[in-house]
């Protein structure tokens, strides 16, 4: 038979990812894991590199973020046509479109395939429940991300993983490695086992160890919500088809997922014992990775933004002589203005200081330290010939009403207390996040310290000359922040946020005779300059050193 795509070489890397954020017109993705996910398919286009990526094509339930009128975040569909926005089925014999099918439990789950190619080498395959086959409860399989009950996130990660493999198959392609981009792939090892097993003719426990030396693994937080685990009792019927065929009991196929509870699953833990090296996404996450999970071969590789995406095609030239680089970051403050008064209604006057807060919205980001004192910052803010724009973008994950009250809470002082100072630009994307991250003037981070294992938002403002206030967490926990941006004190985080956006104000308002500060400027060319440490150009090649070595 012949390979349904000749084009990808036979031994591409196979990156399975649960979300990939590459187009902002696509809802496939929740925050930064997707964008990381689509920065990486776009560096390893731009390398040649033999790169295969599947993920599942989620049908935009719940992803439509509208805020009404006082500030409350609701949630509705997103409609969108696969092929408008640039999918293509994958066919087979020229003309016959794709299709596979996955076990869960009794049923058998059919899966359209579709495709976006980034280059000849570099593909990206999405599974998509959604097609006649299916009966309606099936068909929701890829409905949402991130949603649903137990039985259901189960369901769709066996679904990702074991299509994954039966997809690759189907088209012919043998990957070299199988990088399992966070923890809910992981199910991918069930049909990995049994191809091993057909293919050379040994027991399960032979076929383990031969697929972990073709398995990598990256966690991506220490978060509970990014490390799942599951009731045992829930996976035991989706389970056993696969362990029959294997021909050993459910409990000892279960038992690579074991955390110490014998009544729960892990993914981080399965993900762990299923691969042969694991990598951490900062310095400071691989540290505490070793000490959560210490029994294994972990490295440290640190996150990356892909250039071409985010930082502005002009800006590093420029940032050869002062005046050139202030002029092209006042031009990309200018279009930041006007795409926040046609996206929101809203204008302001982009001669104040821009400070920007824009991520998803989770409670460990502490968006509402900003704001724990409103009259302080009002206060800040209003200085006159040196006031402060606050623009604020983000998405509250759907069933968590802590963070939509902390959003709702903001919006409300938006429209009052700093009326006039600050907006909200909903429906974050890629993007609202590329105009953010060139036309701001700063950049804020509050997470809780140990909470942020990378973050990315930060690196592609840093691409653009945006200065950084930061709490030292994940990658920027890596840089001297000196003479480069200004750090937060994690354990008095709102008074210390002042300070410094004072010391930022002070500075950026103390303008030369060609309309802008010296040392910040001098600020500016020294985040461009860091930014070569924070590429997805530096990322790929120690994942190619580190992890793609088998």
């Amino acid at each position: 038979m012949q390979p349904a795509n000749p084009t990808v070489l036979e031994t591409p890397i196979a990156y399975l990812s649960a979300e990939f954020g590459f187009d902002h017109n696509l809802p496939i993705y929740a925050g930064g894991l997707g964008i990381l996910a689509g920065d990486t398919m776009k560096q390893a286009a731009d390398d040649h590199l033999p790169f295969v990526g599947v993920g599942l094509l989620y049908r935009g339930q719940y992803m439509k973020q509208t805020i009404t009128p006082n500030g409350e975040q609701l949630e509705e569909q997103w409609y969108f046509d696969p092929v408008t926005v640039g999918l293509e089925h994958v066919y087979k014999d020229g003309d016959q479109p794709v299709f596979i099918t996955v076990q869960i439990g009794n049923e058998s789950v059919w899966l359209r395939c579709w495709k976006k190619t980034f280059s000849d080498q570099t593909i990206l395959y999405l599974l998509d429940s959604e097609t006649d086959q299916n009966p309606s409860h099936l068909r929701k399989i890829t409905q949402f991300l991130y949603t649903g009950d137990t039985d259901y996130q189960l369901k769709q990660e066996i679904v990702h993983g074991v299509g994954a493999i039966k997809l690759l198959t189907e088209l012919g392609i043998v990957p070299k490695l199988y990088h399992l981009n966070e923890g809910r792939p992981v199910f991918a090892h069930w049909q990995l086992i049994l191809d091993v097993m057909e293919h050379h003719q040994v027991a399960a426990e032979s076929a383990l160890r031969l697929i972990k030396n073709k398995i990598v693994y990256t966690n991506h937080t220490l978060v509970a919500a990014g490390n799942m685990s599951y009731p045992i009792s829930a996976l035991t019927p989706l389970a056993e088809p696969y362990a029959n065929k294997m021909e050993i009991s459910t409990q000892q196929l279960l038992s690579l997922g074991s955390s110490g509870n014998p009544d729960s699953f892990s993914v981080t833990s399965a993900a762990l014992n299923v691969s042969h090296v694991a990598s951490g996404v900062s310095q400071v996450h691989t540290d505490l990775s070793k000490q959560v999970w210490p029994d294994y071969n972990w490295t440290n590789i640190t996150n990356g933004v892909h250039r071409g995406t985010w930082q502005d095609s002009q800006i590093k030239l420029a940032s050869e002589d002062s005046t050139n680089l202030w002029q092209r970051h006042y031009q990309l403050k200018e279009q930041l203005r006007d795409y926040v008064h046609a996206t929101t209604g809203f204008g302001y006057d982009h001669h104040r200081m821009v400070v920007s807060w824009a991520r998803r919205i989770a409670g460990y980001k502490q968006l509402s330290a900003l704001f724990s004192d409103i009259e302080a910052l009002r206060r800040i803010a209003t200085q006159q010939g040196r006031e402060i724009q606050f623009l604020v973008s983000g998405k509250a994950h759907f069933g968590d009403s802590f963070s939509k009250d902390v959003l709702k809470e903001v919006i409300q002082h938006f429209s009052s207390d700093l009326s006039g100072y600050a907006l909200f630009i909903p429906n974050y994307n890629i993007e609202i996040a590329q105009f953010l991250t060139k036309g701001s003037d700063v950049w804020l981070n509050t997470p809780i310290k140990g909470k942020e294992a990378s973050g990315t938002s930060g690196m592609k403002a840093i691409s653009n000359g945006v200065l950084q206030i930061t709490v030292q967490d994940g990658w920027t926990s890596e840089v001297d922040w000196n003479s480069v941006g200004w750090t937060l004190n994690p354990d008095d985080l709102t008074s210390s946020l002042y300070e410094m956006l004072q010391n930022a104000q002070n500075m950026y308002f103390q303008k030369n005779d060609r309309g802008f500060s010296e040392e910040w400027v001098s600020r500016m060319k020294a985040s461009i300059e860091l930014f070569d440490r924070f590429s997805t150009e530096r990322m790929l090649r120690e994942y190619r050193e580190k992890l793609y070595t088998a």
